[in-house]
């Protein structure tokens, strides 16, 4: 059968030093078996995710982040996103169960639990047994975090790492503790106690791990939201600004209210790296092999290799085409079908939005 089409489309954006870039994207999907290399898939060509995708209604503020629009000019690495459960082998049923992935030499592992909550007896707290399962979702809204209304009535505290959790409690008292329900995902180096389990005080949240998943990391979650600041040229225009400010105010140091307030911090393009803690890599060569523990229901131990095909990007503005070298922008893993894509991109320099005014002709494509 003839191979595919690519997927390709055409982005401006900026690179990391702030200037113009001109990106090509390229898009492929690949079915893959334990033990293989993962090939073309005939029969289906998932397109580009043009918008954020959420779980449960789709609401950003209290959903979790399933996948991330692709269109994205820069990526400063690979993310890998996996979609899908921890399995117990055959269907039997377990209380808890490790499970992890492998990408290259790096291994990201984690714990799921059974259903379990909070019991509260006089001054004592403890938790239930956890209630055996067979599969268990491994997204955001099953590891630690969430939202906090119970230990101060009238207030809400949120865990900055994680909104659409569970398990998050900073006052230790029976109306906020009795019933809660716990994390189905943890770090099995730091698992949660009746002893750990409660903040004291909200400022401590920062002691507290980091939720475990292997999926999207929310925009809005801590650190990443720190890193979206002003894109380059509207930060140098505000810093110019904030210069004219400090040139005009001769009592600078008098009267500090007088001064211009401080420039938001520049883009990170780090940003734009959606994937869990441990799953964004220095870019991928896109021939690793992947090996999983507990995240096949039939298999304990699955692996398979990334397919080993580097495309090549071009674009043509009126000069000719202009070759690029690509970079793998993001990989997700679809298990319970057995997918992968892959989004590469290639990028060239120009002269910003002016420049292109002057563009006679815009063709672009991706060639294996």
């Amino acid at each position: 059968m003839k191979s595919a089409e690519w997927f390709s489309k055409f982005i401006p954006g900026t690179a990391p030093d702030g200037k113009p870039i001109l990106s090509v994207l390229g898009k492929r999907t690949y079915r893959f078996e334990n033990g293989k290399t993962a090939w073309e898939d005939e029969e289906e060509q998932i397109p580009f995710l043009e918008a954020d995708e959420f779980m449960g209604e789709g609401n950003p503020a209290t959903d979790a982040l399933r996948l991330e629009s692709d269109l994205v000019a820069y990526k400063p690495m690979t993310d890998v996103i996996f979609i899908g459960k921890a399995c117990v082998p055959g269907g039997s049923k377990l209380p808890q169960l490790d499970f992890g992935i492998e990408i290259g030499g790096a291994r990201k592992i984690g714990r799921a639990i059974g259903e379990r909550k909070v019991i509260v007896t006089g001054t004592n707290i403890a938790f239930s047994e956890p209630e055996p399962f067979s599969e268990m979702p491994i997204d955001y809204t099953r590891a630690y975090g969430g939202r906090d209304e119970k230990s101060d009535p009238g207030a809400m505290y949120v865990f900055p790492r994680n909104q659409v959790g569970k398990g998050f409690i900073v006052k230790n008292t029976p109306a906020a503790l009795q019933g809660l329900a716990l994390p189905n995902l943890e770090d099995p180096h730091r698992p949660f106690t009746p002893q750990n389990l409660v903040l004291g005080r909200f400022e401590r949240w920062k002691e507290y791990p980091d939720p475990v998943s292997l999926g999207c990391v929310n925009k809005n979650s801590y650190p990443r939201y720190t890193l979206a600041g002003l894109p380059p040229e509207e930060w140098a225009n505000a810093e110019a600004d904030r210069q004219r400010g400090l040139q005009k105010n001769p009592e600078i140091g008098s009267k500090p209210s007088r001064q211009p307030a401080p420039v938001v911090p520049m883009l990170n393009l780090e940003f734009f790296n959606g994937a869990s803690p441990g799953l964004k890599f220095p870019y991928l060569a896109g021939n690793e092999p992947v090996r999983m523990a507990n995240l096949d229901p039939k298999l304990g131990r699955f692996t398979f290799n990334l397919p080993g095909i580097r495309p090549r990007g071009w674009i043509d503005v009126g000069q000719g085409p202009h070759a690029m070298d690509m970079v793998l922008h993001t990989a997700v893993i679809y298990k319970p079908t057995n997918q992968l894509t892959l989004v590469w991109r290639g990028s060239c320099g120009y002269g910003g939005l002016k420049a292109m005014e002057k563009f006679t002709n815009l063709e672009y494509g991706i060639t294996a």
